[in-house]
């Protein structure tokens, strides 16, 4: 009886065993790895009257953004003076001091990129003159949205606008503030726009922040003369 038993019980393991080789595996497709996308570069401007944060557009305007990136880790424009103020336009600054003197830049202009960016309240642009790659470090705010300045869409891509590079996105209670203080009938580039008492960048600060200086090569040691 104990042997029928065994039999038995080894032919139902045998059984149970062939319906479990018969099983399909299930075929786990691999996950996609999320790619890493690095957050945008933010500007912290200080000025005279308050703090004003710019987060950068690398995606919308990559060349305009990088440039204006390392024009802000510069330096250049600590002392800059808003010299044009038209409420319901645009807010301006870029080489001009208190006094209205002028600092060339230290890098040379960009060119424009103005296909995929649009003028709305809150963005941040970069000046230019006639020339369609003249833009150098002049930059301004949109006090309102502008299509007037976006680029034609009948034109031909990046000949036409101005390159919108960032926006605001903390401080906008400060360029308000800017946009009502009371202006000179003379002065400036732009008589009747600039500000009676001077509205100054006093720091500038950038996330990423520059990179940091090489240090010196060493010079390699003289060999010693055989004797």
């Amino acid at each position: 009886m104990k042997r029928r038993t065994f039999f038995a019980s080894f032919a139902s393991l045998l059984v149970a065993g062939t319906a479990f080789a018969q099983t399909p595996v299930p075929i786990v497709e691999p996950v996609p790895a999320t790619p890493v996308v690095a957050p945008a570069p933010k500007v912290f401007l200080t000025t005279s009257m308050g703090e004003i944060e710019i987060t950068l557009d690398p995606v919308g305007a990559p060349k305009t953004s990088a440039h204006m990136l390392k024009m802000f880790q510069t330096k250049h424009f600590i002392g800059a003076s808003f010299f044009r103020i038209e409420p319901g336009f645009i807010i301006q600054i870029g080489d001009l001091d208190a006094q209205f003197k002028g600092r060339y830049p230290p890098l040379s202009p960009v060119e424009l990129e103005t296909a995929t960016n649009k003028h709305f309240k809150g963005a941040v642009a970069l000046a230019r003159g006639d020339a369609t790659n003249s833009g150098h470090s002049s930059f301004y705010f949109d006090l309102a949205d502008n299509p007037s300045l976006n680029a034609d869409p009948k034109a031909p891509p990046n000949t036409t606008g101005y390159a919108v590079f960032g926006r605001v996105t903390a401080g906008w209670e400060v360029v308000e503030a800017m946009a009502k203080v009371e202006r000179a009938p003379t002065g400036g580039p732009f008589p009747g726009k600039a500000p009676v008492v001077p509205i100054v960048v006093t720091a500038i600060r950038t996330d990423p922040p520059p990179p940091k200086p090489k240090p010196p090569a060493k010079a390699a040691p003289k060999a010693k003369k055989k004797r």
